[in-house]
């Protein structure tokens, strides 16, 4: 719609994770520090929390890219909540095991031990990612403890990557977490952008899509950035609004006085 009117490839501001525009703010280049550390360098647990649209989903992505796949078996659990049944299950499948479904969960225990014996002496490391990880419930902490606790060779055989919300930082901070916590050598967290990384996020997401870095206003930015408390998903929903509107209003740059607009219209708009 709005593409060729600003001289953009493509849009700058989708709100679906995408690593070929991932902003290295400090935040998150120390978060992307500590996952490659624990993924390619220790074993055990690695832990990244952040708020929701803080960018956790694209750092992964972005993680995902650029592992050996000739070195590493992957396993991604996306969304993990108790109704949808044993933890087990759900890793079988992400590492796509064919197993008795009748043999119970001792059996299928067995099954991914096996399995990640098997991967060692292959020379294959298993990654393990489980997302949405603050749903995890008592049961399933006991059923992850269970797998870091298979081991050959005094080696761990799978390494964990625990993404979720600020939630799971409380939920593995109960006295009763206290053998999983112990396994978890990387951590980070995802902190909204500061203004002057929104500045520099909104130009790096537009000059990468081809287009100006100036078409928001210094005004603009102001504004994007306090309506959306500096949460990277909020920011692209605003900013692609804003092109929409002074596309809208045949306008070359998107101003403050739009943005103004904007940000009124989206608040109307929850308030409906």
């Amino acid at each position: 719609m709005y593409l060729e009117f600003f001289g953009l490839a493509e849009k700058p501001f989708s709100v679906i994770p995408d690593a070929d525009f991932i902003y290295m703010s400090p935040g998150h280049q120390h978060a992307l520090t500590m996952l490659e550390y624990g993924v390619f360098e220790q074993s055990g647990i690695t832990l990244i929390t952040g708020g929701v649209g803080c960018g956790k989903t694209t750092l992964l992505r972005h993680l995902l890219r650029t592992l050996p796949y000739d070195s590493y078996t992957v396993g991604m659990v996306a969304n993990i909540h108790p109704s949808l049944g044993s933890l087990l299950n759900w890793v079988a499948l992400a590492l796509e095991l064919d197993w008795d479904q009748d043999s119970g969960k001792f059996g299928l225990f067995r099954e991914l031990q096996n399995f990640l014996i098997e991967e060692h002496a292959n020379g294959k490391e298993v990654l393990l990612i489980l997302d949405e990880a603050q749903n995890m419930d008592l049961s399933d902490i006991e059923e992850l403890r269970m797998l870091l606790n298979i081991n050959a060779d005094k080696l761990q055989l799978l390494k964990v990557v625990l993404i979720g919300q600020p939630e799971l930082k409380d939920l593995l901070a109960k006295p009763d977490m206290e053998q999983v916590t112990q396994r978890i050598t990387s951590e980070a967290h995802l902190e909204p952008l500061l203004l002057n990384e929104t500045k520099d996020y909104i130009k790096y997401r537009l000059t990468n899509a081809g287009g100006n870095a100036a078409i928001f206003s210094p005004e603009a930015i102001i504004h994007i950035h306090k309506a959306s408390e500096g949460i990277p998903r909020v920011i692209n929903i605003l900013c692609d609004k804003g092109l929409v509107a002074a596309y809208g209003a045949d306008s070359q740059a998107v101003t403050g006085d739009i943005m103004t607009e904007v940000i009124r219209g989206s608040r109307r708009a929850k308030s409906a």
